[in-house]
């Protein structure tokens, strides 16, 4: 994760940089390198998981590229259309190539953020007041980590392909920041650890687990997916709310459940690498396999949310209007 958190932010800074410090001396490869530049920040802005540095960033580097060309056309003489040496050419093929691929990536992130085609479920917003940060969400897996099961061959698709369509979400303050560091081991010290998870429609708790241990960030024990979770059917769609805190469901299987019923509190239980609650709606699995069922597409919110979305909730949704 790491990782990720380093190349979504250097990859395009780099290529502003060079920009800033030392463009190309000809015409084509200026704005070859400002189309790169252009296209690199979105497909970060798109495809990265911001869940550090916070999801204002790419606006922030946007506006950096920005300020750079307008300085660069204010200050700069006039230069030869095409490039007068083989390091010119070299460097012209190698910015349409970075220009070509981050183009490519971009589209399929676009493309993913479409609701796919068929009977989706609406479901009522699952936590409690905050600004919640989705993580994962969409169509594909250009922006969404579970929409690989969705593919027959995965080798866990059998078992797992109910969660296709599963949607992360985190809480982050105003600053868009969702722990007081970068990447703190303890969860207790992630904003959503210990948010109250709430029925999301009304129906009956097919199946209720708890008693995993919260694990110590980023670790993540395989042998328990969805760790403390629970499965809630509603009008025959099987809803699995899951990573709940260890000891903090409130619900049991048979338990006939209300909408915005409070069922536990997120936790960082079972296969999950930070705090966050995790939920996809299915057709019922089997016995053996509860989460291989088909997968449904989810609108919360009324909306098909989708990676970098970020949705609002500080006021209650009880709460009277002013």
């Amino acid at each position: 994760m790491m990782t990720i958190f380093i190349l979504q932010t250097t990859l395009p800074l780099a290529l502003i940089v060079w920009l800033a410090i030392l463009p190309p001396h000809n015409r084509a490869g200026f704005w070859m390198l400002v189309l790169a530049a252009a296209l690199v920040t979105l497909f970060a802005a798109l495809k990265g998981i911001w869940l550090f540095p916070p999801w204002w960033v790419p606006y922030l580097m946007a506006l950096l590229l920005l300020g750079t060309i307008t300085r660069h056309l204010i200050r700069s003489p006039v230069k030869p259309w095409l490039p007068t040496g083989p390091w010119g050419w070299l460097s012209l093929v190698i910015l349409a190539g970075i220009a070509g691929l981050a183009g490519a990536q971009s589209r399929a992130a676009l493309l993913a953020r479409q609701i796919p085609d068929g009977p989706s479920i609406a479901l009522a917003w699952p936590l409690g007041p905050g600004i919640y940060l989705v993580a994962n969400g969409g169509r594909s897996s250009s922006i969404n980590a579970h929409a690989a099961l969705l593919d027959p061959s995965h080798p866990l698709h059998a078992g797992y392909g109910g969660t296709g369509y599963g949607v992360d979400l985190i809480a982050i303050n105003r600053w868009g920041l969702r722990a007081g560091s970068i990447m703190p081991a303890d969860p207790t010290r992630y904003a959503i650890f210990e948010t109250p998870v709430l029925a999301p429609c009304a129906g009956r708790v097919v199946s209720a687990f708890d008693g995993r241990p919260d694990n110590t960030v980023p670790d993540m024990p395989e042998g328990n997916v969805a760790g403390n979770h629970i499965i809630l059917r509603c009008d025959g769609i099987d809803v699995l709310l899951a990573h709940f805190r260890q000891g903090s469901l409130r619900v049991v299987a048979g338990d006939d459940l209300v909408l915005g019923q409070q069922v536990g509190e997120v936790g960082n239980s079972g296969e999950s690498s930070e705090p966050h609650l995790h939920i996809h709606a299915q057709l019922p699995g089997s016995p053996r396999d509860p989460f291989s069922g088909v997968p449904v597409p989810i609108l919360l919110e009324d909306r098909f949310l989708v990676r970098g979305d970020r949705v609002d909730m500080m006021a209650s949704p009880d709460a009277d209007s002013p």
